[in-house]
């Protein structure tokens, strides 16, 4: 039995820069870790193009989806950023580290990185929050039960 799956996340976009390449990689597993200071952590599979990156960076930014787009969540969830370029034709901005947010989200969360823990076969990635702004106040696009739920 895996009750794992009952843990329910919201579905989001981490965003990342290193030097001149961006990258983003959907992601269901992420959690508040401190109120004071505002801490979130974000658990990245090592074998993912998004893990090397973000272990040489100093920023990522959070994109929660609404659950309307669960189109972005596959775009970002299904190719990697090694060899293919995951924001032609997506429309985003940059953020003034340079973190790109993606239009049309819930909201955003920039945070620097402050630790980053082993984790089995995924690190976890541990942000301090330096900024966040609301743009939707719809729900967000959940994960449970292994997929992508579209609301309830």
């Amino acid at each position: 039995m895996d009750m794992v799956k009952k843990i329910y996340n919201s579905t989001v976009v981490v965003t990342m820069r290193l030097n001149d390449k961006i990258n983003g990689i959907s992601v269901a597993w992420i959690t508040r870790v401190s109120i004071n200071p505002k801490l979130i952590a974000i658990s990245i599979g090592k074998e993912r193009f998004s893990y090397l990156l973000l272990k040489s960076s100093s920023f990522f930014g959070v994109n929660i989806l609404s659950k309307f787009q669960k189109d972005l969540a596959i775009h970002f969830g299904s190719v990697s950023g090694r060899d293919y370029d995951k924001f032609e034709g997506i429309d985003y901005e940059l953020s003034k580290n340079g973190i790109p947010i993606l239009r049309g989200i819930v909201g955003y969360i920039e945070c620097e990185i402050v630790r980053i823990y082993d984790a089995g076969d995924h690190s976890i990635f541990v942000g301090k929050v330096i900024d966040e702004k609301l743009y939707n106040n719809v729900e967000p696009l959940l994960y449970g039960e292994h997929k992508i739920l579209e609301g309830f």
